[in-house]
């Protein structure tokens, strides 16, 4: 079933003064919500990527490109080898498991990886897959529709992009057209995910009865979501219109988001949401507010939905609203290290209080801000971008593996101390081993897996791309080198226990192996780092548009 959502309404955003204390030791805020949405001025065909060719720098780096597109070639040989048409590959044992509803999430999500690297042999292996033998009417549990939508969807559209743009050679003349009808059905299957009152998604939807559900399979009007989840279809489904005609597609994507986007509410912080959100009414049932998981990509689209269709009057809509949500973060959550140097990071904000927490996650932020900042021509919120960007660095390089954790704390600047120097009203160090972190580093991890995660390398990606500046691609070369000494694992890449572990001999080594490896290390880690190393006109960010996942959507100029 697919909802024949109603076209999104033009609406007048007001918003009235208001002055609201939050008194906390960072201090206290007072300010007004705007009542008109701030102008933009943006040229047509206004560059966003360094003009590398002019500048005559910036090649590609053969040797590096070459070694991250072997990695690559030993991920997709061990996959195929022993997990072929599963999602994923145990790496580790040798095993395989399915966590994305058995239609082979690795062989699809990373499509568009085996694409820009000129794999053919691998991308005809993976175009034989999703034509001939995936059933989307079909599907092994519930369905998750935000990650059904940025992992396999966005790779069917993304191939016929790349199609188009002569990157990909089609294995055979019906290429267009096999892959679309694979992206329809998927697509109408998730059609039932937007049958809401305010189209805002259900979590989970079951093919079987073609419904919208919760988690657990039943339907409540009070299921809640966070707004990645009602914010990260636009793109894709943008796409999917655009390449068949049917609009039905992005009018469901439109009205997902349309009460964030057009929200009329008192904000707090302009255009900066509260979450979770109630599906059938749209209002706010929390008090969060962060740029970090669950929330995300709401804000990640709404630059990048300008991008894609620059020549939309909704679409520079989109864009003033991440003006001001950036504005917003960067007045309220941006926070700076007790260290020497300083570095900046990300506070969140719930019930009240901030928390001195930051999750690898949010590290896609760096680039996201570089992205809309070069666009924009914004200098403030590019520097935002660089300083979130070597934070981001920095968590890498505080390790002794060399990677980054899951989640990491930090003293804040504006904190106390108490008579044992450990900073009052922020999350201080707990265990023995935080506390030696903190001392040697001035920031303990948290969380000290790794889940070969590609956010920080991504925004190095998106550093190298605007600004030129050859620090980026080192620092992507230096984590590079240290995931692959961490993570490689018999059958593949594996995601790691603990970042601060120094193994002393191969079988501790093992030991700390989590045995997992995600679609996501193919299809965004891998891919990031390929394209800082290739030929900068590859996926160039004046032509190309990047989703959630790293696939790659035409920007339609």
């Amino acid at each position: 079933m697919i909802v024949r959502a109603r076209p999104s309404r033009a609406i007048a955003f007001v918003f009235i003064s208001l002055c609201l204390y939050l008194v906390y030791e960072i201090g206290t805020f007072c300010f007004s919500a705007s009542s008109s949405l701030p102008n933009l001025t943006i040229p047509p065909g206004r560059r966003i990527q360094y003009p590398f060719r002019e500048k005559g720098v910036g090649g590609r780096d053969e040797e590096k490109a070459d070694a991250v597109r072997k990695v690559m070639e030993r991920t997709w040989k061990l996959y195929k080898q022993k997990a072929f048409g599963f999602d994923e590959i145990k790496p580790a044992s040798g095993g395989y498991r399915n966590s994305r509803n058995g239609w082979g999430a690795t062989i699809v999500d990373s499509m568009t990886t085996t694409a820009v690297m000129g794999l053919s042999d691998a991308f005809a292996d993976q175009y034989d897959w999703v034509v001939n033998h995936i059933n989307f009417d079909e599907a092994k549990d519930l369905v998750d529709p935000f990650e059904t939508t940025i992992r396999y969807l966005a790779a069917l559209v993304s191939t016929v992009d790349l199609l188009e743009a002569g990157v990909i050679t089609p294995p055979r003349p019906s290429f267009r057209q096999d892959i679309l009808r694979q992206a329809r059905s998927l697509a109408d299957n998730l059609g039932p995910a937007f049958d809401t009152p305010t189209g805002m998604v259900w979590p989970r939807v079951n093919f079987g009865t073609k419904s919208g559900v919760n988690d657990d399979g039943r339907k409540n009007k009070y299921t809640r979501i966070h707004l990645a989840r009602a914010g990260s279809h636009w793109l894709e489904y943008a796409t999917l219109s655009q390449l068949t005609g049917d609009n039905i597609y992005l009018r469901n994507a439109t009205k997902a988001w349309s009460r964030l986007v057009d929200s009329t509410e008192r904000e707090e912080w302009p255009v900066y949401h509260r979450s979770p959100r109630l599906i059938w009414t749209g209002e706010s049932v929390g008090s969060t507010r962060t740029l970090g998981a669950p929330d995300d990509s709401y804000y990640e689209y709404l630059i990048k939905a300008h991008l894609l269709f620059p020549s939309r009057a909704s679409t520079k809509r989109y864009a003033r609203r991440w003006l001001q949500a950036m504005t917003s973060a960067q007045k309220h959550l941006l926070s700076v290290s007790d260290t020497h140097p300083i570095h900046s990071f990300l506070l969140s904000y719930s019930k009240g209080m901030y928390n001195n927490k930051m999750g690898h996650l949010t590290c896609f932020i760096g680039g996201n801000l570089l992205l809309g900042a070069a666009y924009l021509n914004r200098a403030d919120l590019l520097s935002f971008g660089k300083a979130l960007v070597e934070g981001c660095r920095y968590s890498y390089f505080s390790t002794p593996s060399g990677i980054g954790p899951e989640e990491w704390s930090w003293t804040p600047r504006e904190s106390k101390r108490n008579r044992a120097g450990q900073p009052e009203f922020f999350t201080g160090p707990v265990t023995a081993a935080q506390e030696k972190a903190w001392q040697q580093t001035g920031i303990w991890p948290t969380q000290a897996n790794y889940n070969l995660r590609p956010e920080v390398v991504e925004s190095y990606f998106y550093g190298w791309r605007i600004t030129g500046q050859e620090k980026y691609r080192a620092w992507a070369w230096d984590a590079f080198t240290a995931i692959v000494n961490a993570t490689t694992a018999e059958w593949g890449y594996s995601e790691v226990a603990s970042v601060m572990a120094t193994p002393a001999s191969e079988e501790e080594r093992r030991r700390n192996f989590r045995d997992t490896s995600e679609s996501f290390w193919s299809a965004e880690t891998l891919k990031y780092l390929y394209l800082t190393f290739s030929e900068p006109e590859l996926c160039s960010l004046d032509n190309w548009v990047f989703n959630t996942e790293a696939h790659p959507l035409r920007r339609r100029i």
